[in-house]
């Protein structure tokens, strides 16, 4: 209850208002003086996690790995067949194989880099995972070697005698046929390379590279991978796979977009290599601009009796095409669903799938595609997922001009994160939301610039080649962090008389006793106090720090009760009690709150 209670008689006897847990989370979109209606809302929520009951201290993150600290991780990527699980961090020119984070591996080198955009694909012949980045060639990973798929093929040279082992990267050439190509890699008596014209190398023949390697084919070269090439008698007839800037599945095929054109190119069904064929969509959006990025999306269709799966196209001017269909060089299946405007997004790596629905963040805010297909342009902030937060979202559009939001789902958190980068002077921080309840957060000190899960734990990568896991330890790679939470501001029945607080009660519960500290603002002005210092606990029962036959495991995992009276003052007509708590040790609080009481004596009318 929110609602002021009399201690003693009438007149100036210290009264007592209650602030529940901020089970709504933050709220940044409501009128400043409707606090009556008892919200368990904050108007700042730092480092906190909402949760049905209350909100709990979030968890820090810690350094996973650093395979390269000269230029900062722009992408993640997770492979996952059956047992067989894989993390790929793309830092600068390098794709770095991480999955183990003491022995990191340059998988992928002398790429020129950029934000990577991944999709894994089943097929008849594996599982695969193709990677674009609309300046490097398509690559393609099997579950054992990454491949450069351009316009042409990938050879495959199985040799007989070898003289000199060859080298990655090194020119090779046919003596009796002239065929030439480039090296891959070699695999014993097996050699891969790209090749640079259409003679085949000959059974018997010598072969030859620009770095000394030499050797005999045992037989005629085969091809392994398929260049990436137009289909024959396409309307567009050349394709430069290089410039595919996205890519995601579709009805058994995947799909292309030619970065900065209204072009898509899509495979046969079931390939992951070989010939494309072009769907020009530039008459299809009258907003202009350029393709941003696709994805399949599941519509309630009536007509259907259920859901109807959907392929749909996004400008960076906010513009979506809904196709449906399952072959689009086939006009009995395939024909356009609809057009609809959402806001511009901010990046293509901006939205999730969530369920079945789309969540893409534009300047507009989260906006669900199933809220674009019912609402008009201009009124699509009061369906977004992040409604609750509405004025802070568009500070953050207006602060940051730059296009490189990203948005991810961790399932096993029930979080929807959206991370937003630094801009000019302005810090990065996390915004999250909890999908169960609604309840919007704010993470500081966290500078995602991409986000991957692999087992279940969600990882970001950062500057200087760095990636973190989420949600371990009680600091940020090492440094401590602050929780602030600061209710909606009540009035206390009435904007007539001041209020003088005298003293705060925080009740608490948790698995440490900690310390913190409360200070008050007044008349809906955000004015933290300094942050307080972090009060140590044990690190006896964390893994790697106990003391063998000393320690007991998980000796803290009891919730215990906490709450403390600490003095306050001022006076305004509207409060808010600030509480922070700063967690700066390798053990995790994961203190919640339970109420916050505040007494106060309140003024006459004059006051």
């Amino acid at each position: 209850m929110r609602t002021p209670v009399q201690s003693g008689a009438r007149g100036r006897k210290a009264q007592v208002v209650s602030f529940p847990p901020p089970t709504a989370g933050w709220i940044s979109n409501q009128n400043l003086i409707a606090n009556t209606s008892d919200t368990p809302g904050a108007v700042v929520l730092d480092n906190w996690w909402p949760t049905p009951q209350t909100v709990r201290i979030r968890r820090g993150c810690a350094l996973y790995a650093q395979p390269d600290q000269s230029a900062d991780c722009s992408s993640l990527m997770s492979y996952n067949d059956g047992g067989v699980e894989k993390l790929f961090a793309a830092i600068g020119g390098t794709i770095w194989d991480i999955t183990s984070a003491s022995a990191p591996v340059a998988a992928v080198t002398g790429l020129t880099g950029g934000e990577w955009v991944s999709t894994q694909f089943a097929t008849d012949g594996g599982v695969f995972l193709i990677a674009v980045n609309g300046v490097d060639p398509v690559q393609l990973y099997d579950g054992t070697h990454w491949w450069p798929l351009t316009g042409s093929d990938i050879l495959l040279l199985q040799l007989g005698t070898i003289t000199k082992d060859f080298v990655a990267g090194e020119a090779v050439t046919g003596a009796t046929s002239g065929a030439t190509g480039r090296v891959i890699f070699q695999q014993g008596s097996q050699l891969y390379v790209t090749s640079t014209n259409a003679t085949a190398f000959q059974s018997g023949e010598a072969v030859s590279g620009a770095s000394g390697g030499s050797a005999v084919m045992a037989e005629a070269s085969s091809t392994y991978w398929p260049g990436i090439t137009a289909a024959s008698g396409s309307s567009i007839s050349t394709v430069d796979p290089s410039k595919f800037s996205f890519v995601w599945p579709y009805m058994a095929r995947l799909y292309f977009i030619e970065r900065g054109t209204m072009n898509v190119w899509y495979m046969a069904a079931g390939a992951v290599a070989g010939s494309v064929t072009p769907l020009p969509l530039g008459g299809v959006f009258p907003a202009g601009g350029s393709l941003l990025f696709g994805s399949s999306w599941s519509l309630d269709n009536s007509s259907s009796n259920g859901l109807s799966e959907q392929c749909v196209f996004v400008t960076d001017a906010g513009e979506v095409a809904v196709y449906q269909g399952y072959d689009p060089n086939l006009s009995s299946s395939w024909g356009k669903v609809g057009l609809y405007r959402v806001d511009k997004p901010r990046g293509k790596r901006a939205f999730i799938r969530n369920g079945g629905d789309l969540l893409i963040a534009t300047d507009a805010g989260l906006i669900p595609l199933t809220q674009a297909v019912n609402r008009n342009p201009s009124n699509l902030a009061p369906g977004a997922v992040s409604y609750p937060i509405q004025d802070a979202w568009m500070q953050a559009v207006a602060e940051r001009p730059t296009r490189n939001w990203q948005v991810t789902v961790w399932p096993e958190m029930q979080m929807v994160a959206v991370s937003i980068p630094a801009s000019d002077n302005y810090q990065p921080y996390m915004l999250v939301v909890n999908m169960n309840t609604s309840a919007w957060a704010r993470f500081t000190n966290w500078n995602p610039l991409c986000f991957a899960d692999m087992g279940g734990q969600l990882y970001f990568g950062t500057t200087e080649g760095r990636i973190a896991g989420a949600w371990q330890t009680g600091m940020d790679m090492g440094v401590p962090f602050t929780a602030i939470y600061a209710p909606l501001f009540h009035d206390l029945g009435g904007t007539f008389g001041a209020k003088m607080p005298r003293d705060a009660n925080v009740m608490m519960r948790g698995t440490n006793q900690i310390s913190w500290s409360v200070g008050m603002m007044y008349d809906y002005v955000l004015t933290i106090p300094a942050a307080p210092q972090s009060a140590p606990v044990s690190d006896a029962g964390i893994w790697d720090q106990a003391i063998w036959d000393q320690s007991l495991w998980n000796d803290s995992s009891t919730l215990m009760p906490q709450k403390k009276w600490t003095s306050v003052s001022g006076m305004g007509y509207a409060i808010s009690p600030c509480l922070q708590v700063t967690s700066g040790n390798l053990a995790p609080f994961d203190n919640e709150i339970v109420r916050v009481d505040v007494t106060y004596l309140a003024g006459g009318l004059l006051s």
